[in-house]
């Protein structure tokens, strides 16, 4: 396995676990890891009871990049949190202060335990979910959530759990890291795999890293590279930490302050992990571990677009249904992001296929349900954007060529080739780059109905499409505007949608959205004209 780069944390960064003293190692990879042990403090770690960490985190994602040729533009904003951690009992709770994209912040607590986990505050850029209680809101974690947090615990925790564990220490070839070589080991944990890299001059750990499923990316690997390790009452912390995955940065973590406990809880307020009561033990355990979608749930936690529901495509008690908006046009509703079904004689063509391939094969079955006999022949993506393509690659094993914007062709080309193997949603068929850049407009008619799609100018995302069908003067758009709402605060976004009408002459009745519902549209181009919005 390659190791590459750096992490941050997402929902765990210090799980520091007791340690029993234990026999002299028996192999290389045993005293490798037992030597990292002696490094971060020894037996001064089982005299531990309580840590306080202070840090801040800059945040990328990748997969919401302005452009494929830059996945780090722009960056999702820096957030604060505060961890601390009960070291006699397995408790923490983070105290986060996270960005929103449109302003302000998020202020929520997260309290994780072995079985059960808590949110205090809403963490989300959403309403509430429906099972929140009281004010402030508070909810019980979603197994999935909990699953990833205790990974990602577990991680940090990982030179403790060896030293307790060393059955299941194995040798590994050494790792190249940024052009090093460093001894390394394999440790399976409660949660995960995860090579461990050595630096072989301080002993402590350099790289830990696991292999992850991302939609676009494929089989990934995710790396947290540590360093600016510190004496701290006689443990070793390190103060900077950074994940990657395949080399590009998501998360960068400064610690600004960090107070150990070795005699006891002192650092500890009384109701530091105490739960509402109208969701106290209410919590369920953690899901199994292919369940857990960890990249889409680490970023999606950092930006605020995650819907804590173990449903993941919709909250609780909700379903994905078809809804018709024209003549033989359906709409996949009822959870975050929809997809717009458009039939033709003999073939059917989706626009957007948000969320990951399980999402995308409710929506064809809808789909072949209502327009039985009929297969995908076109995907039409408006951007590049994860959250809205993240299930492609079940439409392309129905038989989907993908039509992208400019700039976008090899990128999906890539995507669609890229290891699967950890995809456990991967869907049957064939998975074959069919893959159609349009550098200004595409328009297909082979199926006794006209399809078109355009490219627009847009602050959101270049190589954006706009998705059309003639006959029902009826657009697709996603993220620049939310069709169905009053339209208010015009925003560049939404002006980029009525410039690139002007521009392509286009006189669309009406819009559906990848977000929202249906809207007419001369309310978006009356509102951008009674702006003033420049041409």
């Amino acid at each position: 396995m390659r190791l590459s780069g750096v992490a941050a944390c997402g929902a765990a960064c210090f799980g520091l676990a007791s340690a029993a003293a234990l026999a002299a190692p028996a192999n290389p990879a045993i005293a490798r890891a037992e030597a990292a042990y002696q490094a971060m403090g020894g037996d001064k770690l089982e005299q531990l009871t309580a840590i306080v960490i202070k840090a801040t985190v800059q945040q990328w994602d990748p997969g919401e990049s302005y452009s494929v040729a830059d996945l780090t533009k722009p960056d999702v904003g820096t957030s604060t949190y505060t961890l601390t951690l009960d070291h006699t009992k397995g408790f923490q709770r983070y105290d986060w202060v996270r960005p929103r994209p449109g302003g302000g912040m998020r202020t929520y607590a997260e309290i994780i335990m072995p079985n059960g986990g808590y949110v205090i505050g809403n963490d989300s850029n959403f309403p509430p979910i429906k099972r929140t209680v009281g004010n402030p809101p508070a909810h019980t974690m979603s197994t999935i959530r909990l699953r990833t947090s205790l990974r990602e615990i577990e991680r940090n925790d990982v030179v403790l759990q060896m030293h307790e564990h060393p059955e299941r220490v194995s040798d590994m070839p050494p790792q190249t890291v940024g052009g090093k070589t460093y001894p390394a080991v394999q440790f399976r944990g409660e949660h995960g795999s995860y090579v461990v890299a050595f630096d072989p001059a301080t002993k402590l750990p350099t790289v830990i890293g696991t292999r992850d499923f991302d939609q676009l990316m494929g089989d990934s690997y995710f790396d947290e590279t540590l360093s600016d390790w510190r004496d701290v009452n006689g443990v070793k912390i390190p103060y900077h930490m950074v994940h990657t995955l395949n080399g590009v940065k998501i998360f960068d973590t400064t610690v600004t302050d960090a107070r150990v406990d070795i005699v006891g809880n002192s650092l500890l307020p009384a109701d530091t992990f105490t739960v509402p009561l109208a969701i106290r033990g209410k919590a369920l355990p953690p899901a199994p571990l292919a369940q857990a979608p960890y990249q889409w749930i680490l970023r999606r936690l950092a930006s605020g677009f995650f819907t804590d529901s173990d449903n993941l495509y919709t909250d609780d008690e909700t379903t994905l249904s078809l809804t018709d908006v024209a003549p033989n046009v359906s709409m996949v509703t009822g959870g975050t992001h929809n997809t717009l079904i458009v039939a033709t004689n003999n073939y059917l063509v989706a626009f957007d296929a948000p969320g990951d391939d399980t999402q995308s094969q409710i929506a064809m079955g809808l789909a072949k349900a209502k327009y039985p006999g009929k297969s995908f022949k076109y995907l039409v993506l408006t951007h590049h954007h994860i959250d809205h393509t993240g299930g492609l690659r079940a439409f392309v094993a129905d038989g989907a060529t993908v039509v992208v914007g400019k700039g976008d062709g090899d990128f999906f080309k890539k995507a669609l080739t890229a290891e699967q193997g950890l995809n456990v949603n991967r869907p049957k068929g064939t998975i074959a780059p069919r893959v159609i850049e349009v550098a200004d407009k595409w328009s297909v008619n082979d199926g006794g109905r006209q399809i078109e799609a355009y490219l627009i100018d847009n602050p959101h995302a270049a190589g954006y499409l706009i998705p059309y069908v003639p006959d029902a003067k009826l657009g697709f758009v996603t993220d620049l505007w939310n069709p169905g709402a009053p339209v208010t605060n015009v925003n560049p976004n939404m002006i980029a949608v009525v410039r690139g009408m002007e521009k392509h002459g286009l006189a669309p009745e009406r819009f559906a959205g990848g977000h929202g519902a249906v809207g007419n549209y001369a309310d978006l181009a009356q509102a951008v004209q009674a702006g003033g919005a420049p041409r």
